[in-house]
């Protein structure tokens, strides 16, 4: 085997889950590996010394792109190439690289499964977390035992930030209003953390979160920092790594998090953590035990009152973060 191609186009939090399968690729082949993936993620995955060559899909600017796209993608050969996005988009970019085999995940939608050569068998029971799904369509490629590997990753250093206390990171934004803990908890929690334990709060976001974000840190008080969209994705990474802890929602910044090994404290909704929780730190989940509705996996809540989030209470989350600070 001389070079793979991987292709997860988006998200920020799946592309979290590939980076352990192509850690694998890497220590199982020791060859070359090329990744397909969205503009926006792209300098994270120059931040992946596993990955040789990152091709980027040009999705918002299609027409224009797509022949640059092609020939990109097409510059080399390849003995596998290695979807894992399991949709018809990204089956269809897998059968347009030149490759020897292609292979999917058991779970492909859309009709991808006809793009490949292989796929593993689907599991009789619940679907399991994303990242041993992954390493499922691995061992198709490159055979092995154990678990996944923690992934290599490289981020810049950032500004170092000396303030005194414990520093803790606030991921209070999801795109699904069914994973997001209502702002004023995390304000209540924000407040405890700073009394009692003299923390320094930094509210992470994108610059659509900045107003909220703003909000927040000034219902917390002065030892709080709004840092919504004041960075690009690997900034945002470096910053991770500084901090002693991060409460966190079911969103991209929880899987990174997870990825570099900090300590974090998730609180889940209507989604569930045995398939997309922090992988290695799912002991560290809180979540509404005893409502038959959840998890839902759902934008909406039914109920329309989204109790697993308005019930959960900020004492349960704060002991919580006490065990890990």
């Amino acid at each position: 085997m001389k070079r793979i191609l991987v292709i997860k186009l988006s998200s920020l939090g799946d592309i979290a889950h590939a980076l352990p399968a192509v850690r694998a690729l890497k220590e199982r082949t020791g060859v070359p590996i090329d990744w397909v993936v969205q503009p926006e993620y792209a300098p994270l995955l120059a931040c992946c010394p596993d990955v040789d060559r990152t091709i980027e899909f040009p999705r918002r600017n299609f027409a224009r792109g797509f022949f640059p796209f092609l020939r990109a993608l097409r510059r080399e050969k390849y003995d596998a190439v290695v979807d894992l996005q399991g949709l018809l988009k990204s089956a269809w970019v897998a059968r347009l690289a030149r490759g020897k085999i292609r292979v999917g995940p058991a779970w492909a939608r859309e009709g991808a499964h006809r793009f490949y050569a292989a796929q593993p068998p689907k599991s009789p029971g619940p679907r399991r977390h994303a990242v041993d799904e992954a390493m499922d369509v691995v061992n198709l490629v490159a055979p092995g035992a154990g678990e996944a590997p923690e992934p290599k990753l490289d981020f810049p250093k950032g500004a170092s930030d000396d303030s005194p206390g414990p520093h803790v990171a606030f991921a209070p934004f999801s795109r699904w209003a069914t994973k997001d803990w209502p702002l004023e908890k995390f304000a209540e929690l924000g407040r405890r953390l700073v009394t009692e334990m003299g923390c320094q709060i930094r509210v992470l976001g994108g610059t659509g979160d900045m107003a909220q974000g703003e909000t927040l840190a000034r219902q917390i008080g002065e030892r709080a920092r709004n840092l919504c969209g004041k960075t690009d994705l690997p900034g945002l990474c470096s910053l991770l790594k500084d901090m002693d802890l991060l409460v966190t929602v079911d969103s991209g910044p929880m899987h990174w998090a997870d990825a570099m090994g900090v300590p974090l404290v998730a609180v889940f909704g209507a989604t569930d953590p045995a398939r997309t929780g922090p992988y290695r730190q799912r002991v560290h989940v809180v979540a509404k035990n005893g409502l038959a509705c959840r998890p839902c996996h759902s934008r909406t809540c039914a109920r329309g009152d989204l109790a697993c989030l308005r019930t959960l209470e900020v004492e349960t989350v704060f002991q919580k973060a006490l065990s890990k600070l």
